[in-house]
Protein backbone atom coordinates (compact mmCIF):
# COMPACT_ATOMS: atom_id res chain seq x y z
CA UNK A 1 0.00 0.00 0.00
CA UNK A 2 1.43 3.37 -1.03
CA UNK A 3 0.72 6.57 0.91
CA UNK A 4 1.59 10.17 0.25
CA UNK A 5 3.45 11.61 3.23
CA UNK A 6 0.81 13.70 5.03
CA UNK A 7 -1.04 13.97 8.32
CA UNK A 8 -1.84 10.57 9.92
CA UNK A 9 0.17 8.71 7.22
CA UNK A 10 2.23 6.89 9.85
CA UNK A 11 -0.91 5.90 11.78
CA UNK A 12 -2.50 4.35 8.69
CA UNK A 13 0.83 2.81 7.73
CA UNK A 14 1.14 1.06 11.09
CA UNK A 15 -2.48 -0.10 10.84
CA UNK A 16 -1.88 -1.52 7.36
CA UNK A 17 1.31 -3.28 8.52
CA UNK A 18 -0.62 -4.93 11.36
CA UNK A 19 -2.86 -6.49 8.70
CA UNK A 20 0.09 -7.90 6.78
CA UNK A 21 0.53 -5.25 4.06
CA UNK A 22 3.81 -3.82 2.76
CA UNK A 23 3.95 -0.04 3.22
CA UNK A 24 5.52 2.67 1.11
CA UNK A 25 5.23 6.33 2.23
CA UNK A 26 6.33 8.79 -0.47
CA UNK A 27 7.12 12.46 0.08
CA UNK A 28 4.63 14.84 -1.64
CA UNK A 29 7.39 16.54 -3.67
CA UNK A 30 8.20 13.14 -5.21
CA UNK A 31 4.55 12.54 -6.13
CA UNK A 32 3.81 15.96 -7.66
CA UNK A 33 5.77 15.43 -10.94
CA UNK A 34 3.61 12.39 -11.75
CA UNK A 35 0.31 14.23 -11.41
CA UNK A 36 -1.44 14.83 -14.72
CA UNK A 37 -3.97 17.65 -15.02
CA UNK A 38 -5.64 19.40 -12.11
CA UNK A 39 -5.22 18.33 -8.51
CA UNK A 40 -8.09 16.02 -7.62
CA UNK A 41 -8.41 12.88 -5.53
CA UNK A 42 -8.30 10.80 -8.71
CA UNK A 43 -5.18 12.42 -10.18
CA UNK A 44 -3.48 12.30 -6.77
CA UNK A 45 -4.15 8.56 -6.49
CA UNK A 46 -2.82 8.00 -10.01
CA UNK A 47 0.33 10.01 -9.24
CA UNK A 48 0.95 8.04 -6.02
CA UNK A 49 0.51 4.76 -7.91
CA UNK A 50 2.98 5.82 -10.63
CA UNK A 51 5.55 7.09 -8.13
CA UNK A 52 5.29 3.90 -6.06
CA UNK A 53 6.25 1.78 -9.08
CA UNK A 54 9.67 3.45 -9.39
CA UNK A 55 12.26 1.75 -7.22
CA UNK A 56 14.60 4.74 -7.44
CA UNK A 57 12.12 6.93 -5.54
CA UNK A 58 13.00 6.68 -1.87
CA UNK A 59 10.17 6.06 0.60
CA UNK A 60 9.99 7.60 4.06
CA UNK A 61 10.70 5.28 7.02
CA UNK A 62 7.58 4.29 8.94
CA UNK A 63 7.71 5.74 12.46
CA UNK A 64 6.82 3.71 15.53
CA UNK A 65 4.61 5.03 18.33
CA UNK A 66 7.78 5.72 20.36
CA UNK A 67 9.33 7.78 17.56
CA UNK A 68 6.12 9.67 16.87
CA UNK A 69 5.73 10.51 20.56
CA UNK A 70 9.22 12.03 20.63
CA UNK A 71 8.46 13.92 17.42
CA UNK A 72 5.22 15.29 18.90
CA UNK A 73 7.09 16.52 21.97
CA UNK A 74 9.73 18.13 19.74
CA UNK A 75 7.12 19.93 17.65
CA UNK A 76 5.32 21.13 20.81
CA UNK A 77 8.63 22.36 22.23
CA UNK A 78 9.34 24.29 19.00
CA UNK A 79 5.81 25.71 19.04
CA UNK A 80 6.21 27.00 22.62
CA UNK A 81 9.61 28.54 21.86
CA UNK A 82 8.08 30.45 18.95
CA UNK A 83 5.20 31.59 21.14
CA UNK A 84 7.57 32.84 23.85
CA UNK A 85 9.68 34.72 21.31
CA UNK A 86 6.58 36.26 19.72
CA UNK A 87 5.21 37.37 23.09
CA UNK A 88 8.51 38.94 24.10
CA UNK A 89 8.83 40.77 20.79
CA UNK A 90 5.26 42.04 21.14
CA UNK A 91 6.06 43.49 24.58
CA UNK A 92 9.20 45.17 23.22
CA UNK A 93 7.20 46.67 20.36
CA UNK A 94 4.50 48.03 22.68
CA UNK A 95 7.03 49.65 25.01
CA UNK A 96 9.04 51.06 22.09
CA UNK A 97 5.98 52.98 20.87
CA UNK A 98 6.26 55.03 24.07
CA UNK A 99 9.93 55.84 23.50
CA UNK A 100 11.49 53.13 25.64
CA UNK A 101 13.86 50.51 24.22
CA UNK A 102 14.66 47.22 25.93
CA UNK A 103 18.07 45.58 25.65
CA UNK A 104 18.41 42.06 24.34
CA UNK A 105 17.82 39.16 26.68
CA UNK A 106 15.06 37.81 28.88
CA UNK A 107 16.51 39.36 32.07
CA UNK A 108 16.52 42.87 30.59
CA UNK A 109 12.95 42.43 29.34
CA UNK A 110 11.53 41.47 32.74
CA UNK A 111 13.62 44.06 34.57
CA UNK A 112 12.60 46.94 32.28
CA UNK A 113 8.90 46.07 32.25
CA UNK A 114 8.86 45.78 36.06
CA UNK A 115 10.44 49.24 36.27
CA UNK A 116 7.79 50.60 33.89
CA UNK A 117 5.01 49.11 36.00
CA UNK A 118 6.45 50.43 39.29
CA UNK A 119 7.19 53.97 38.10
CA UNK A 120 4.08 56.14 38.41
CA UNK A 121 5.15 59.22 36.40
CA UNK A 122 6.48 57.69 33.18
CA UNK A 123 3.46 58.53 31.02
CA UNK A 124 2.19 54.98 30.52
CA UNK A 125 -1.63 54.74 30.63
CA UNK A 126 -3.21 52.59 33.33
CA UNK A 127 -4.82 50.21 30.82
CA UNK A 128 -1.42 49.68 29.17
CA UNK A 129 0.17 48.89 32.55
CA UNK A 130 -2.47 46.22 33.16
CA UNK A 131 -1.92 44.78 29.68
CA UNK A 132 1.87 44.69 30.10
CA UNK A 133 1.48 42.91 33.41
CA UNK A 134 -0.80 40.30 31.83
CA UNK A 135 1.57 39.82 28.87
CA UNK A 136 4.50 39.36 31.25
CA UNK A 137 2.54 36.75 33.18
CA UNK A 138 1.71 35.03 29.87
CA UNK A 139 5.43 34.75 29.06
CA UNK A 140 6.06 33.21 32.50
CA UNK A 141 3.29 30.66 31.94
CA UNK A 142 4.63 29.76 28.52
CA UNK A 143 8.12 29.30 29.95
CA UNK A 144 6.76 27.02 32.68
CA UNK A 145 4.94 24.91 30.09
CA UNK A 146 8.16 24.69 28.06
CA UNK A 147 10.09 23.45 31.11
CA UNK A 148 7.46 20.77 31.74
CA UNK A 149 7.59 19.57 28.12
CA UNK A 150 11.40 19.47 28.13
CA UNK A 151 11.44 17.57 31.45
CA UNK A 152 8.95 14.99 30.15
CA UNK A 153 10.88 14.62 26.91
CA UNK A 154 14.19 14.07 28.74
CA UNK A 155 12.53 11.50 30.99
CA UNK A 156 11.11 9.62 27.98
CA UNK A 157 14.40 9.77 26.04
CA UNK A 158 16.32 8.47 29.06
CA UNK A 159 14.21 5.29 29.01
CA UNK A 160 14.89 4.62 25.31
CA UNK A 161 18.04 2.52 24.93
CA UNK A 162 19.08 3.77 21.43
CA UNK A 163 18.94 7.40 22.64
CA UNK A 164 21.24 6.52 25.53
CA UNK A 165 23.82 5.07 23.12
CA UNK A 166 23.61 8.07 20.78
CA UNK A 167 24.44 10.56 23.56
CA UNK A 168 27.90 8.97 23.81
CA UNK A 169 28.82 10.53 20.43
CA UNK A 170 30.69 13.83 20.62
CA UNK A 171 28.45 16.88 19.97
CA UNK A 172 25.21 14.91 20.44
CA UNK A 173 23.23 15.59 23.61
CA UNK A 174 19.80 14.35 24.74
CA UNK A 175 17.92 16.67 22.34
CA UNK A 176 20.00 15.71 19.32
CA UNK A 177 19.87 12.01 20.23
CA UNK A 178 16.07 12.00 20.44
CA UNK A 179 15.78 13.86 17.14
CA UNK A 180 18.16 11.44 15.41
CA UNK A 181 16.30 8.42 16.75
CA UNK A 182 13.00 9.94 15.63
CA UNK A 183 14.35 10.49 12.10
CA UNK A 184 16.37 7.29 11.60
CA UNK A 185 14.60 4.73 13.78
CA UNK A 186 16.56 1.47 13.81
CA UNK A 187 18.50 2.56 10.71
CA UNK A 188 17.35 -0.42 8.63
CA UNK A 189 15.54 1.81 6.14
CA UNK A 190 18.90 3.05 4.83
CA UNK A 191 21.59 1.09 3.01
CA UNK A 192 24.48 2.94 4.64
CA UNK A 193 25.39 6.01 6.66
CA UNK A 194 25.90 8.12 3.55
CA UNK A 195 22.29 7.49 2.50
CA UNK A 196 21.08 8.45 5.99
CA UNK A 197 23.08 11.70 5.90
CA UNK A 198 21.69 12.54 2.47
CA UNK A 199 18.14 11.83 3.69
CA UNK A 200 18.54 14.30 6.56
CA UNK A 201 20.15 16.94 4.32
CA UNK A 202 23.73 16.94 5.62
CA UNK A 203 25.36 16.39 2.22
CA UNK A 204 26.20 19.01 -0.46
CA UNK A 205 24.18 19.47 -3.63
CA UNK A 206 25.61 18.28 -6.93
CA UNK A 207 25.12 19.85 -10.35
CA UNK A 208 27.17 17.79 -12.79
CA UNK A 209 26.96 17.52 -16.57
CA UNK A 210 29.14 16.24 -19.42
CA UNK A 211 31.53 14.49 -17.08
CA UNK A 212 32.22 17.67 -15.14
CA UNK A 213 31.45 17.25 -11.45
CA UNK A 214 30.27 20.39 -9.64
CA UNK A 215 29.71 20.18 -5.87
CA UNK A 216 27.64 23.01 -4.37
CA UNK A 217 26.73 23.95 -0.79
CA UNK A 218 24.30 22.25 1.56
CA UNK A 219 20.73 22.14 0.22
CA UNK A 220 18.87 24.16 2.86
CA UNK A 221 15.47 23.63 1.23
CA UNK A 222 15.53 19.84 1.49
CA UNK A 223 17.23 19.42 4.87
CA UNK A 224 15.54 18.73 8.20
CA UNK A 225 16.43 22.18 9.50
CA UNK A 226 15.54 21.70 13.15
CA UNK A 227 17.61 18.52 13.43
CA UNK A 228 20.59 19.83 11.45
CA UNK A 229 20.65 23.10 13.42
CA UNK A 230 20.68 21.16 16.70
CA UNK A 231 23.54 18.96 15.52
CA UNK A 232 25.39 22.01 14.16
CA UNK A 233 25.22 23.80 17.51
CA UNK A 234 26.58 20.71 19.23
CA UNK A 235 29.37 20.42 16.66
CA UNK A 236 30.29 24.08 17.09
CA UNK A 237 30.46 23.62 20.86
CA UNK A 238 32.85 20.68 20.49
CA UNK A 239 35.05 22.44 17.92
CA UNK A 240 35.33 25.58 20.06
CA UNK A 241 36.58 23.44 22.96
CA UNK A 242 39.14 21.32 21.12
CA UNK A 243 42.25 20.72 23.26
CA UNK A 244 45.67 21.80 22.06
CA UNK A 245 46.90 18.23 22.39
CA UNK A 246 44.28 15.80 20.97
CA UNK A 247 43.54 12.55 22.80
CA UNK A 248 41.44 10.78 20.17
CA UNK A 249 41.68 10.22 16.44
CA UNK A 250 38.50 12.22 15.96
CA UNK A 251 39.91 15.25 17.78
CA UNK A 252 43.04 15.10 15.62
CA UNK A 253 40.87 14.91 12.49
CA UNK A 254 38.84 17.93 13.62
CA UNK A 255 41.93 20.03 14.40
CA UNK A 256 43.40 19.32 10.97
CA UNK A 257 40.04 19.99 9.31
CA UNK A 258 39.56 23.36 11.05
CA UNK A 259 43.04 24.45 9.97
CA UNK A 260 42.32 23.43 6.37
CA UNK A 261 38.72 24.55 5.69
CA UNK A 262 37.71 26.74 8.64
CA UNK A 263 35.41 26.33 11.62
CA UNK A 264 31.99 26.45 9.91
CA UNK A 265 32.78 23.88 7.24
CA UNK A 266 34.33 21.68 9.88
CA UNK A 267 31.04 21.86 11.82
CA UNK A 268 29.08 20.63 8.78
CA UNK A 269 31.61 17.84 8.25
CA UNK A 270 31.25 16.79 11.90
CA UNK A 271 27.44 16.82 11.58
CA UNK A 272 27.71 14.55 8.53
CA UNK A 273 30.13 12.22 10.33
CA UNK A 274 27.96 12.06 13.45
CA UNK A 275 24.87 11.15 11.41
CA UNK A 276 26.78 8.30 9.77
CA UNK A 277 28.04 7.17 13.16
CA UNK A 278 24.51 7.33 14.59
CA UNK A 279 23.22 5.18 11.72
CA UNK A 280 25.95 2.62 12.39
CA UNK A 281 25.04 2.47 16.10
CA UNK A 282 21.30 2.21 15.45
CA UNK A 283 21.59 -0.45 12.74
CA UNK A 284 24.16 -2.60 14.55
CA UNK A 285 23.12 -2.12 18.17
CA UNK A 286 26.72 -1.52 19.24
CA UNK A 287 28.11 0.94 21.75
CA UNK A 288 30.04 4.02 20.59
CA UNK A 289 33.84 3.85 20.88
CA UNK A 290 36.18 6.67 19.92
CA UNK A 291 39.69 5.38 19.01
CA UNK A 292 42.48 6.87 21.11
CA UNK A 293 45.74 8.14 19.62
CA UNK A 294 48.47 5.58 20.05
CA UNK A 295 51.57 7.07 21.68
Amino acid sequence: IAFEGCGSAHYWGRLAEEHGHTIKIIAPKKVTPYRQGHKTDKTDAQAIALAAQHNEIRSCPLKSIEQQTLQSMDSTRTFLIKQIRASQNHIRALVYEYGLTIKKGRTNLFKTVQEVLEEADNGFPLCLRVMLSELLELVRQQEEKLKVIEKEKRALASTIEPCQRLTAIEAIGPVGASKLYTALGDGRSFKNGREAAAYLGATPKQHSSGGKVVILGIDKKNMQKDLISTLYQGALSVICRLPEKPNTVKQQWLINLVQRVGRKRACIALVNKNIRTAWALLSSGQEYQSPLIQN
